[in-house]
């Protein structure tokens, strides 16, 4: 998940951009999407709010961000995947198969692999793997939680 701060992640994502704005927007969509939706599933508080918040912004923002209109073809199916394992994250987290459950526990964050898929796009590979490195970094890196830790929310 992105850091709180508007202004740190608005950095991040401008370099991982290269600059690009509407691509740094795009980004920014997926990642208030994704955070809608685990809201969505886990909270019942403001849920009927968060489902429309989460319609406009699928329905009427991204739709129209220059960066996803000109490269659709290519993230649609980037998309479609992370959906899958999202989703299949949360079947597998109560998985009897001990690694279905620790894959689960990866798989959930898998929404990074669009900022990868975009960095790709804009810088090619190395830009990618670093771009990947500091996602990971700013992300993920600070996390004490477990495959344990997990299971039990």
């Amino acid at each position: 998940m992105l850091p709180n701060d508007p202004g740190a992640v608005r950095t991040a994502l401008l370099r991982w951009t290269c600059g690009d704005e509407a691509a740094a927007d795009f980004l920014n969509e997926i990642a208030e999407i994704a955070r809608l939706a685990d809201d969505i599933v886990d909270e019942d508080a403001c849920r009927q709010r968060n489902v429309a918040w989460l319609l406009v912004r699928t329905m009427t923002q991204l739709p129209v961000n220059p960066f996803f209109v000109r490269h659709a073809a290519a993230l649609a199916p980037i998309i479609s995947s992370v959906v899958v394992q999202w989703q299949l994250s949360d079947e597998w987290r109560s998985s009897r198969d001990a690694l279905k459950r620790q894959f689960g526990f990866v798989m959930r964050e898998a929404v990074g692999s669009i900022v990868t898929a975009v960095a790709a796009i804009i810088g090619g590979y190395d830009h990618a793997k670093t771009v990947t490195e500091e996602f990971f970094e700013l992300c993920h890196a600070g996390s004490k939680e477990t495959v344990t830790d997990w299971i039990k929310e």
